[in-house]
This record gives structure tokens, sequence and C-alpha cells, in this order.
């Protein structure tokens, strides 16, 4: 491979996150937009979305082998939907459990970013409708990789 090539990386993490969490539907950049969340019920199987985050210089601003080897990192959201807060919750525990330390090919392992959050998602009436957690995993990117 030549250059960062930031898909197939992605590409590389989506397959074996498919693979971890086989017993999950795993949508990828899937929207949660407003329509499509109105359209599921509290009698949904959960879900696992993963969205993903652009390429971005390392906080250090500084590399030691070379810019193209170790200055850039990317991340991907974990978002766990659930018909309830505390299957939200276990769903997300679950996944992370399965991905964190997980050696991205050509890069460094998959680390938490930040900690996760829980959300509840209001119907029409604003009647707690569906859960979210979120957390993301970060990891750093470089040119000899996938």
């Amino acid at each position: 491979m030549t250059g960062l090539d930031l898909v197939s990386v992605q590409d590389a993490i989506a397959t074996h996150i498919e693979t971890a969490l086989s017993s999950y539907e795993i949508k990828q950049d899937y929207v949660l937009d407003d329509e499509s969340i109105l359209k599921l019920d509290n009698r949904i199987k959960p879900f696992i979305v993963i969205r993903w985050h652009g390429l971005v210089r390392s906080f250090t601003g500084a590399s030691f082998g070379g810019v193209r080897l170790d200055e850039y990192n990317s991340a991907v959201d974990i978002i766990a939907v659930a018909p309830n807060p505390r299957i939200s919750r276990q769903a997300l525990n679950y996944a992370m459990d399965a991905l964190i330390g997980w050696q991205v090919p050509g890069g460094s392992p998959l680390t938490p970013e930040g900690g996760s959050s829980a959300f509840s998602v209001p119907d029409y009436n604003g009647k707690p409708h569906m859960y979210l957690s979120v957390n993301t995993l970060s990891f750093q990117v470089n040119s000899d990789g996938v």
C-alpha cells in the first residue's frame, strides 16, 4: 500500500467488529434521524452502529517514525441501540470488552477515548422509547498498514 488509506483500515476494523460481535446486527454509518427512530419501537432487538471519524493529526504534533508513520489517528464510535437503558449499557460493555486492545493492522491497538454516555430517545409524546449508549475507540494510522 502507498499513502494513508484510511478506508482500507476502516474496512479491516469493520470486519473485525462484525466477527467479534456476530450476535448483534452491525450497521455502518447508520443515521439515527427522527424518521428512522420513530419507526423503531421499544421491542427492537439490540443492534450496534459504527460511525467513523476522519483522519486527525496526533495531539502531540510530533512523530517518532516520520509523518506518514505515526503522526495521524482516527476513531470509531460504537453505539449500542436497545429498548431499555440496562440492555443498551450491557451491549456497549460487551462490545468494548471485545474490541479494546485489538491491534489495527499496521496501526495501534483500539483504545477507548473519553467515557461512555447513555441517552434516551423520546417518542412524539416525550416518553423514552429506546436508548443509546455511546463510546469511542481511537487508533493510530500509518502508511505501512493494511
